[in-house]
């Protein structure tokens, strides 16, 4: 073990040594943290955060209240400044949490007078209404294809159609000819409702494919619907996000999506090939459906933890680059092979391990960065980037003041990496910093090699997007340092049995060298970002800075 270690360290040496000597731009106080970065202090971090004692870190429980306990005293311990709420390091974040009851709720369809009763955890899973605990709807059903509407491509999947008062069913996804992010937007089933709502639609249901089954398998699926959904609630208690006129949001599986579709003008299985091929089209089904939903509701809160540390350059000082990671996951659940703690070692302990690392790397410089660096371990990602979201609409410094963001949705655990993924990079002026920095390290930069997994939508950058603040999600690419990993496969098969299961614990193979690695280019894009005078903006013409970039 002593031997394996003092190689590793020695190797490291080797690689950092190499970047000195090719890239002597890099500061020589920023190469001495890019030195420091310890694999044990990582390792340790994550292994309490991912502990049984914690429970799976669910949103709302004293797990996940130690979390960010745990983080709040790391954070203090680097001499960060609190930047909560009342002189404190944690913003309460008020939440709605819903708990559907699955034995009381109900899903019928109804064809040629004849009814047919859909089966829970076979056919279908129905969501919480977000504002009524007992709600029932019962309607024709209209197939509207991916349930998209993009006006910038004059693309509308309801064009031709009458959804007022009916429910609409939409296929996972988004037009395979979009450009990958702007594909994962509108794949979102956010934005597929509020069209929904828009359009006069009653209800919705959504349709598996054999992709969303990549994403999550349907079993899966069923485990996370029987625990409690969430909902902030704005100082009038409106929960975010919600849209009344959706009585009821039903996911149906493979199986239930056939039998909704017999009888249909087209299959099921002509309508997944239409869809992969673009040529979707959407019709009246002939069926009604009724659905009735019952879930309970109760008020509860759970923190952000933030701490600032200030810049040095008083007229930049004002302004805060931010470093994000989740603190939650899931929290205990239907078991798995005898276990039913979702650690969630990699998702999102080793973020949020990484996020306190960084803060105490910042901490040492000898001199600070000319913008102040906000360290936000935000709650609830895993029901919606709800922490993050609530943040950005009640942020907890001057509105306005945010950059950007940097995110660590799991920090690289798993293989020693040769490229990196920025989601979010190529829409503004952090792709440059990105590129630079890459370079830098002997790294390449590769698009989303996964678009299919609109993994653009499902990170807490996300929420910042959406406000209109330039935001990356950094993440190891498919080529691996060992020419004997399959980076591809390695990333299938741990979403196929680990992701969001209890088997991401801290027992699976972790490769701390690879969390180095990501340390390294995460730490040199948030340090260029606070040093340089020009703030990032969105990239001319750019989609999502022409629909939610500041007009300022």
């Amino acid at each position: 073990m002593k031997m394996r270690m003092i190689a590793a360290v020695v190797v490291a040496g080797m690689a950092l040594a190499t970047v000195r000597a090719q890239k002597s731009d890099v500061p020589r106080e920023v190469q001495t943290v890019l030195e420091r970065f310890s694999k044990s202090a990582l390792r340790a971090h994550m292994r309490f955060l991912a502990d049984d004692l914690l429970e799976g870190r669910g949103t709302g429980t004293r797990g996940h209240e130690l979390a960010a306990s745990y983080v709040a005293t790391e954070f203090e311990a680097a001499g960060l400044d609190p930047a909560g709420v009342k002189g404190s390091y944690l913003q309460p974040v008020p939440l709605r949490e819903i708990q559907v009851e699955p034995e009381a709720c109900e899903f019928t369809i109804v064809q040629s007078g004849q009814s047919k009763t859909m089966k829970w955890g076979v056919d279908y899973v129905l969501r919480g209404n977000e504002v009524n605990p007992d709600s029932t709807v019962k309607a024709p059903v209209v197939f509207v294809g991916f349930g998209v509407v993009n006006r910038g491509r004059k693309y509308d999947d309801y064009a031709g159609l009458e959804v007022k008062g009916k429910i609409v069913a939409v296929i996972f996804g988004a037009p395979p000819t979009f450009p990958s992010e702007e594909r994962a937007h509108f794949a979102s089933g956010t934005e597929k409702a509020r069209e929904a709502a828009a359009h006069g639609a009653v209800g919705f249901l959504s349709l598996r494919t054999p992709e969303t089954e990549e994403l999550l398998p349907w079993s899966r699926s069923v485990i996370g619907s029987e625990m409690p959904a969430f909902r902030w609630l704005d100082p009038k208690g409106v929960p975010n996000d919600s849209f009344k006129e959706i009585r009821a949001t039903a996911a149906l599986s493979m199986d239930g999506a056939e039998r909704l579709f017999a009888g249909a003008p087209e299959t099921w299985s002509a309508v997944q090939k239409d869809a992969k091929e673009g040529k979707l089209r959407g019709f009246a089904l002939p069926v009604s459906a009724r659905l009735h939903v019952v879930s309970n509701h109760r008020a509860i809160s759970s923190p952000n933890v933030a701490g600032v540390l200030r810049g040095s350059d008083a007229s930049l000082a004002g302004e805060y680059v931010v470093y994000t990671a989740h603190t939650d996951h899931l929290g205990i659940g239907r078991p798995l092979n005898g276990d039913a703690i979702y650690n969630g070692a990699v998702d999102d302990a080793s973020g949020t391990s990484a996020l306190i690392e960084m803060a105490k790397a910042f901490a040492i410089l000898p001199k600070r960065p000319a913008r102040s660096i906000l360290f936000l371990a935000v709650t609830a990602e895993e029901k919606g980037l709800l922490g993050s979201d609530y943040f950005v609409h009640y942020p907890t410094v001057p509105a306005g003041s945010l950059v950007a963001d940097v995110n660590m949705d799991g920090a690289s655990v798993f293989y020693t990496f040769k490229d990196v993924v920025p989601l979010g990079a190529e829409h503004t002026t952090m792709g440059e910093v990105v590129e630079r920095d890459a370079r830098e390290l002997g790294l390449q930069v590769s698009p989303d090699p996964m678009p299919e997994q609109v993994s653009f939508i499902r990170a807490d950058h996300y929420s910042f997007v959406r406000q209109g603040i330039p935001a990356i999600t950094i993440g190891e690419g498919l080529q691996a340092k060992d020419p004997n990993i399959d980076g591809r496969k390695f990333l299938e098969n741990w979403i196929a049995t680990r992701y969001h299961a209890p088997s991401d614990d801290m027992d699976q193979p972790l490769d701390f060298d690879a969390t180095v690695q990501f340390m390294q280019i995460s730490f040199l894009v948030g340090y260029d970002l606070a040093q340089e005078r020009r703030r990032p903006s969105w990239k001319a013409g750019d989609f999502f800075g022409e629909l939610y970039g500041r007009k300022d």
